[in-house]
């Protein structure tokens, strides 16, 4: 059992390494392998085309070379570090989704506007274009009313008197840097902060109608806390603090899962090995070690997508501070997860729709906000919600069964697609029982409502979950060596060859020389 993972690593490296020189497979490569989901979009984003119609019209073009390529990349390309090659999959699939948002779903040089910090308070923006002078004085009314019922805006706003935002649109008459800098902007955003197309579930400010350049962003309307929990920093101080904390508290919480699952065959080998454990799992009943499998698992992807974002926020944020000051403000870093009592208030839809971390929702709902915006359904309808759950399901499905893709072979990529879309039908099961309860008991406690919301949502999640959780293991993405210095295996917490230091040559990236020199380039 010592040496199972280091046997287990050892097989998977030489089977990549033997469909490389087949030819059967090629390495992950930068930049070549980020063409069609990144450059050649971004590029395409920086020729403005909202005055030239024959020149929009060529994106259904550079999609058509997005989907190619990309579909290239999951059928070809993989990597010998294990959490890579499950990476590769979802970076090319993640281009497909992403651009198909950008290019079809929505017109960002036409609708999308950015906050951008500016030295001094501008001029008012003239409003004699765009909407109507009622429609605008509307809105205004409306924001005014919403922020008089706010309980205290010094203690649930964000405050910051010395800064000035304003909205910018792509600017099509800026030099190419100005424009290069919009769209690679836009096309790093996940989930619109700072830009007027935001997703819901985060704090932001009040979005106009029309965002025209130079008009004021509303700071004063920025909620510290989202209806759907998710939290912005007040200050660059607390900002830091936090997200440090966040990342240590996640290092060693993905170096004690770390630790767990190299000594379970099941983590290690795959669901093939499932009867198979560690000695202080023995007797442990089929039902609960299933579970225990499924907790670590969440446990292990949960701390994972914290870290990193954390550190991402951060790396971001200083790198914006030092390069594009006019981007840098912590209100632009909001938390990665919402709250847990939307599980409890709102079941599996809240567990899903905010709870979950919300990086793709924009993504993912796109094409059925296309569908309601040019009338193909009608907004608000029951046919509505349904589609937008099923669409945005399946997307997700098909995100994660690439990476099973892309990972060494013995996956099983429809189980990742069955268990995103059986999401949806314990959705649509869960609003009928809750119909059906609303009518039996109309003042049910909150205390019964929220335990009945718990029981449903962990029973669900349970008996679904093995499709994702048998998956995630047969790619071999647990093999991985999270962090560099493991504390608990200086310990003694390990298997007894273990070494505290966790990351050897073979961690680290290498040049890869391609057939072609535009192949060529760092093999992740």
């Amino acid at each position: 059992m010592d040496n199972l993972s280091d046997a287990a690593q050892t097989a998977r490296r030489a089977a990549f390494s033997r469909a490389v020189a087949e030819g059967r497979l090629t390495p992950l490569v930068i930049p070549y392998s980020l063409l069609g989901a990144f450059f050649v979009p971004v590029l395409w984003l920086t020729i403005p085309h909202a005055r030239r119609p024959w020149l929009y019209h060529t994106r259904w073009l550079v999609m058509a070379f997005v989907v190619a390529f990309n579909i290239n990349v999951i059928r070809q390309t993989s990597s010998s570090r294990f959490a890579f090659a499950y990476a590769t999959g979802l970076m090319a699939a993640w281009g497909i989704i992403s651009n198909l948002s950008l290019l079809i779903w929505t017109r960002p040089q036409f609708d999308a506007a950015r906050a951008v910090r500016v030295s001094t308070r501008p001029a008012p923006v003239p409003t004699t274009k765009g909407p109507s002078r009622q429609a605008s004085a509307r809105w205004a009314g409306d924001a005014r009313q919403r922020r008089r019922r706010q309980v205290s805006v010094a203690d649930s706003t964000v405050q910051q008197q010395t800064a000035v935002f304003v909205w910018q649109p792509f600017p099509a008459d800026g030099p190419f840097l100005q424009r290069l800098g919009w769209a690679l902007d836009l096309a790093c955003s996940f989930r619109g902060s700072g830009w007027n197309w935001s997703i819901t579930s985060i704090p932001h400010p009040q979005i106009p109608p029309v965002a025209r350049p130079g008009e004021l962003v509303d700071l004063d309307s920025i909620p510290r806390v989202s209806k759907s929990g998710y939290e912005c920093c007040l200050t660059e101080r607390e900002f830091v603090r936090r997200r440090l904390a966040s990342v240590a508290v996640m290092y060693l919480v993905l170096d004690l899962g770390s630790v767990l699952m190299v000594k379970d065959p099941y983590f290690v080998l795959g669901p093939g090995h499932s009867d198979e454990t560690p000695s202080y799992l023995g007797g442990m009943p089929p039902w609960l070690l299933l579970a225990y499998r499924e907790l670590l698992t969440v446990a292990g992807i949960l701390s994972a997508i914290q870290g990193y974002f954390s550190l991402h926020d951060l790396i971001q944020y200083w790198l914006s501070k030092l390069c594009f000051p006019s981007r840098a403000a912590p209100w632009f870093h909001t938390s990665v997860f919402g709250s847990f009592s939307q599980l409890l208030d709102r079941g599996l839809a809240g567990w899903w729709g905010a709870s979950w971390h919300q990086t793709f929702r924009h993504q993912f709902l796109a094409p059925a906000t296309y569908l309601v915006k040019h009338g193909y359904l009608n907004k608000g309808s029951r046919w509505a919600a349904i589609t937008a759950a099923f669409v945005s399901f399946l997307q997700s499905g098909l995100l994660h069964a690439s990476g099973s893709m892309t990972s060494t072979p013995g996956t099983k990529p429809w189980h990742p697609v069955a268990f995103f879309l059986l999401q949806v039908v314990g959705i649509i099961i869960e609003k009928t029982l809750h119909g059906v309860m609303v009518r039996c008991f109309p003042n049910p406690s909150r205390v019964v409502t929220r335990a009945i919301n718990l029981l449903w949502v962990t029973s669900w999640l349970y008996m679904t979950g093995v499709f994702f959780v048998d998956d995630f293991a047969a790619t071999g993405a647990w093999l991985m060596e999270p962090v560099p210095m493991s504390p608990l295996r200086w310990l003694g917490y390990g298997h007894p060859t273990d070494h505290w230091w966790r990351w050897d040559c073979r961690h680290f990236f290498k040049w890869h020389s391609g057939k072609h020199w535009w192949e060529s380039g760092i093999a992740i």
